[in-house]
């Protein structure tokens, strides 16, 4: 699998923004929790990451179509630093939580415009053969990242407290900002806007959704996102609620993101033996079945097991929506697909978390699980029902890509034919 030079920059941005974003989430949920929080209060800290991506996805998508990536980019650095600011400079023990809700806010603004950026200028650094290959790779980074941000972390709070993460945030959104005003990151962030046709710049973003298929991807995207974000809020409450410490509870969470590691590494067999969306579909079995398991044990082995399996069925997802949505999406209208996606996963992520929480503080995390895992089963459903739409879909838009690159080919043969032979000497 070849990367090119402006891939592996883009990947090298996408490691330390994610590790930052996954976990300061982490970090303010333990800290949080270390203080009193109710699963409420948790659940609505969490939501505050969702709060602006929820309502602004879209007009980041366009934002980046019209203007390229290097203003929000940068946007993000600053967001990323702030977060980690605003913790460190008002800690919970005398502040409360109320910072940490500041953190999460402006975390969940960097993870907006940072997935928007890499995802978008992945698909245009690829070719069109290995484009699904790229967006594994991207996907992978992020796994690589979620299997080591949660374990480090976890030491880290508990040899040094919560403050050293914050610090670190800081530091790594500064040394990025830095690096972007200089030829190794900012070449790749300078790159020209994409020209948008009048229909598109007049366009709703709703009307993306008359499209059948895109409809199908968008929706298995929402039952993806619950399931992976309400799974990273409710597992550490249960898994704090049966008295595990922080440092097992990051071997948790990064068994989870091995298993979405592993499963990457096997995505060019799998697509080719199952297709995208039928291993799609598979995926929200997988997770379902892996959130019924959790709350039949308490031992650290069993739930690590538990979010392995877990991570097999959700990690296996991403790469394939994330392709899906570019290929279906207009040309000029890429960045804005992804942003409505993006926004319909944040709205789920919004409201999700705190029904969630409400529900965890009334009948325990353990029951919430079951719920999460019902909502899955019902995805799974789903997934099969659209199964024949999403695939005519995909045939079509090969074909008309076929003949357009026919219909180019001959009208290009055509010029240098008609073209008149040069004079000789």
């Amino acid at each position: 699998m070849h990367l090119n030079v402006r891939l592996l920059r883009l990947f090298f941005i996408l490691l330390l923004m994610h590790g930052c974003t996954t976990g300061m989430r982490f970090t303010a949920t333990l800290d949080a929790i270390d203080h009193g929080a109710t699963p409420f209060a948790v659940g609505a800290m969490l939501s505050c990451v969702a709060l602006f991506p929820a309502f602004f996805a879209v007009g980041a998508g366009r934002w980046l179509d019209r203007t390229g990536a290097r203003k929000p980019m940068r946007l993000a650095f600053i967001c990323v630093s702030a977060a980690g600011g605003a913790a460190l400079l008002f800690p919970t023990d005398a502040a409360g939580v109320a910072p940490l809700f500041l953190s999460c806010f402006l975390v969940g603004v960097a993870f907006l415009l940072t997935n928007t950026v890499v995802q978008r200028l992945t698909g245009d650094f690829s070719s069109p053969e290995g484009r699904t290959n790229a967006f594994v790779v991207l996907s992978m980074v992020t796994a690589g990242s979620g299997l080591v941000t949660p374990v480090v972390t976890g030491y880290m709070i508990e040899h040094f407290g919560f403050q050293v993460f914050y610090a670190w945030c800081v530091a790594a959104a500064v040394l990025l900002f830095v690096l972007a005003l200089t030829p190794v990151l900012g070449s790749i962030l300078s790159g020209a806007p994409r020209n948008r046709s009048k229909g598109a710049e007049r366009g709703r973003a709703v009307d993306l959704l008359k499209d059948p298929a895109m409809r199908a991807i968008l929706a298995a995207s929402v039952f993806i996102s619950v399931g992976w974000e309400v799974g990273n809020l409710l597992i550490p409450v249960y898994c704090r609620s049966v008295e595990l410490s922080p440092s097992h509870i990051g071997w948790i969470l990064g068994s989870f993101s091995l298993a979405s590691f592993f499963v990457r590494l096997l995505m060019p067999m799998l697509t080719r033996r199952l297709g995208e969306w039928r291993l799609i579909s598979f995926t929200m079995l997988v997770a379902g079945a892996a959130f019924s398991l959790f709350p039949l044990f308490t031992d650290l082995f069993a739930l690590m097991a538990c979010a392995f399996l877990l991570g097999m069925g959700l990690g296996a997802s991403m790469p394939n929506l994330m392709s899906l949505i570019y290929r279906l999406s207009p040309a000029d209208r890429i960045g804005e697909a992804i942003g409505l996606r993006l926004m319909l996963m944040n709205l789920s992520k919004a409201s999700f978390p705190a029904l969630m929480g409400v529900l965890g503080t009334a009948v325990g995390a353990g029951a919430s699980l079951w719920g999460l895992a019902v909502f899955l089963f019902g995805g799974f459903g789903f997934a099969m029902r659209m199964r024949p739409t999403v695939t005519r879909a995909l045939a079509e838009k090969s074909t008309r890509a076929a003949k357009s690159a026919k219909t180019e080919s001959t009208e290009g043969a055509n010029k240098a034919e008609a073209a008149p032979p040069k004079a000789e000497r």
